[in-house]
């Protein structure tokens, strides 16, 4: 029976520790909790060719390039910068720097979404990206006015193929607690997959 998603829950990430040619990455043993997820829309890009002969379509091929998770949250801690934009985090003060020079690093993206089929039964899906890197979208902000305007924070992910070919792994689950775990646990620094 189908399911249809209704909610997204518990981004989290680790930096990519060691990759290989033929397995997927394994991973620092700090995972970062990015935030309250609010959307992460994922965007699938595939590299495609085209041959004619004979005056007509023959061939067709269509290949992953790489895809974009646009993410959503209520907001970013100063450690979040730090872990997906390379930013630079006093520990003392808290004082975050951005600079020309910061690399963001390439590592492990989960999260999990709620899920509901025709008889209203509740699943959970988790969703594990070996291979992700993030780039910083900018602030906003606002005045305050007649309403009140919240200000949240997007980030968007590139996502890669790993070593092991692959860029997006997703597993359905019947409780919440289970959908936590996997996710944890694929972002293990224990070898993953």
């Amino acid at each position: 029976m189908s399911k249809v998603r209704m909610g997204c829950k518990y981004p989290r990430f680790a930096a990519i520790a060691a990759e290989t040619p033929t397995t997927r990455p394994t991973y620092d043993s700090k995972i970062t909790d990015i935030g309250e997820a609010i959307a992460a829309n994922l965007t699938i890009n595939y590299a495609t060719g085209e041959l004619y002969s004979n005056d007509a379509l023959n061939i067709k091929a269509e290949e992953f390039a790489s895809g974009t998770i646009a993410m959503e949250t209520d907001g970013l801690e100063s450690e979040v910068y730090a872990a997906l934009f390379g930013a630079k985090l006093d520990a003392e003060s808290k004082e975050v720097s951005h600079s020309a020079e910061d690399v963001a690093p390439c590592g492990g993206l989960g999260y999990y979404t709620r899920m509901m089929d025709k008889t209203k039964k509740v699943y959970y899906e988790g969703h594990y990206f070996p291979k992700v890197q993030a780039t910083l979208s900018g602030a906003n902000a606002s005045t305050k006015s007649g309403s009140i305007n919240f200000t949240t924070a997007s980030v968007n992910f590139t996502v890669m193929r790993c070593g092991s070919g692959e860029f997006w792994v997703h597993e359905v689950f019947e409780t919440e607690a289970a959908a936590k775990s996997w996710v944890d646990g694929c972002l293990s620094p224990a070898v993953s997959g």
